[in-house]
């Protein structure tokens, strides 16, 4: 089977890095990649038509990327379910005709993945997953400084797209990526997640070359928190952040921890019960007998 590796984090998470690192292990990168930024000097990996084609679904849901309850599939009738697996199949071949093996990245996947799943599957593409996780400090400031977004709506988005990423991937194969692990060494942090989920690269020689140098710097890293206590948002939901964050720092260590998968369980049943008068939930489905691509690129990274 043809293998397709999915990147999936919350925005300003280090994605980019891991995918720029996936490609030099033998992953073909998309045909047509969102272009560079200066937040992003090195490169996003993301295929624009996905990226538009996620826009396109959250908008028509009545939310964004910051503002999202779970993406449920049986909400689309059959018509609007036929749609859009004709064109997530459509972008798929068009990106990736004829690679063995290729990297799927866009953040906004913590939430529309259940579309595209059914892609992958028509297409007869095995999955696996690299989930990465960042401090939600250092993803809340980062996403300040860049967008001006407040920490009492980024650091709910962080819970929302890591718990959200979790609970849909845990009886895939996959691994959990640390941000700190990828920049301190980032050939024995890919090494190991290639182990944990049982993934081949294409090109292992990549971890051993030394013209492949540096591919998450550090330099490019403006935001450090403190790697123990989250403290992040207001109460109650600081609770509830710090303890995902502790479970996800377990579960890259113990990635088959049933005690760890209860924490999240358990997090994520209080989140949605908090979450209720806090977000906006989409009802529309999506429009049937079209396929409408917004160019809005989005705010990715």
């Amino acid at each position: 089977m043809r293998q397709a590796v999915i990147i999936l984090g919350m925005h300003r998470s280090g994605t980019s890095a891991v995918a720029g690192a996936v490609t030099r292990l033998g992953l073909a990168a998309p045909r047509t990649p969102l272009a560079p930024t200066p937040d992003n000097p090195t490169g996003f990996h993301e295929p624009l038509p996905l990226i538009r084609l996620n826009d396109l679904v959250l908008k028509f849901l009545g939310c964004s990327w910051n503002a999202c309850l779970s993406l449920d599939p049986d909400i689309f009738d059959e018509a609007a379910q036929a749609t859009a697996l004709e064109t997530c199949t459509a972008i798929l071949r068009n990106e990736f005709a004829g690679e063995p093996a290729f990297v799927v990245k866009d953040p906004q996947l913590c939430l529309t993945l259940p579309i595209w799943l059914p892609a992958f599957r028509a297409l007869d593409i095995a999955v696996t997953f690299l989930l990465i996780v960042r401090h939600p400090e250092e993803v809340a400031k980062s996403l300040f400084w860049r967008d001006m977004l407040p920490e009492a709506e980024t650091a709910a988005v962080w819970l929302h797209h890591m718990l959200e990423a979790e609970r849909m991937t845990r009886t895939a194969p996959r691994a959990i990526v640390l941000y700190t692990d990828l920049l301190d060494d980032w050939r024995g942090c890919m090494a190991r997640a290639g182990r944990v989920a049982n993934l081949a690269w294409p090109d292992s020689t990549g971890l051993f070359r030394a013209d492949n140098g540096d591919v998450a710097l550090p330099s490019l890293r403006h935001h450090v928190a403190p790697t123990g206590h989250a403290n992040v948002g207001m109460p109650p939901l600081r609770d509830l952040i710090n303890e995902a964050w502790q479970a996800f720092r377990q579960l890259a260590d113990h990635p088959a921890s049933h005690l760890v998968h209860k924490t999240l369980d358990d997090v994520r049943s209080r989140f949605a019960t908090w979450r209720g008068p806090h977000a906006t939930s989409g009802t529309t489905a999506l429009p049937t007998g079209r396929h409408p691509l917004r160019s809005a690129p989005g705010p990715h990274g």
